[in-house]
């Protein structure tokens, strides 16, 4: 019967060792190369973006304060989450995946009988239910940067940015802006409202 001390059990316990160190290599080197080579999407789950926030506020319209009430904007850097389309005429392509800083805004519909939309007169119309289009212009430490709003359905028609449709006086609702860029030196942000009325713009 072989002992601990026997040579022969030795060396098996050795030949197990080894195999137990050699498995371990081929593990860590499995490892390795699937980071190396297949590295995670930094841009494909939204991480919090350090950007001064944006203060609940009645956005402007055409130099003058609409009755569209900013409750909430919240940052992000992502990417876009629509199918990749390619650059036509004097429309910027998008990649699926491309990186991308987005912004979630609640907004409020203040227009009422007594605050009516500014296109009230040009339909007659008494019910207060807005639509708006809204977008935004990002900053860092050297000013403003150039973004392409693909906002989802991109190209966006007529305007781009996200489209609020038919929000009840007195209603909230939230929708989400996509800016493709690469920058993540973000430290400030507006929300434009590039459109408020009775109906979408045609």
């Amino acid at each position: 019967m072989a002992t601990k001390n026997d040579p022969q059990s030795k060396k098996k316990s050795w030949t197990a060792l080894t195999l137990v160190v050699i498995a371990l290599i081929i593990v860590l080197a499995v490892l390795a190369f699937i980071i190396l080579y297949f590295p995670h999407n930094q841009t494909s789950t939204a991480s919090a973006a350090n950007v001064e926030p944006v203060a609940p506020q009645f956005l402007p319209y055409s130099g003058n304060e609409s009755r569209i009430f900013m409750v909430s904007a919240t940052p992000s850097y992502g990417s876009y989450p629509g199918p990749t389309v390619p650059q036509r005429d004097d429309t910027p392509g998008i990649q699926e995946g491309a990186p991308c800083f987005i912004i979630n805004v609640t907004v409020r519909n203040d227009y009422s009988a007594e605050n009516p939309l500014p296109d009230h007169n040009i339909f007659n119309f008494s019910n207060p239910s807005a639509s708006a289009f809204l977008t935004a212009k990002i900053f860092n430490n050297q000013g403003q940067i150039s973004a392409t709003d693909v906002t989802p359905p991109y190209p966006s028609v007529p305007i781009p940015g996200a489209l609020v449709y038919d929000l009840a006086s007195g209603n909230s609702t939230t929708v989400t802006i996509y800016l493709a860029t690469n920058h993540q030196d973000i430290n400030r942000f507006e929300i434009i409202l590039e459109y408020v009325g009775s109906v979408p713009p045609p």
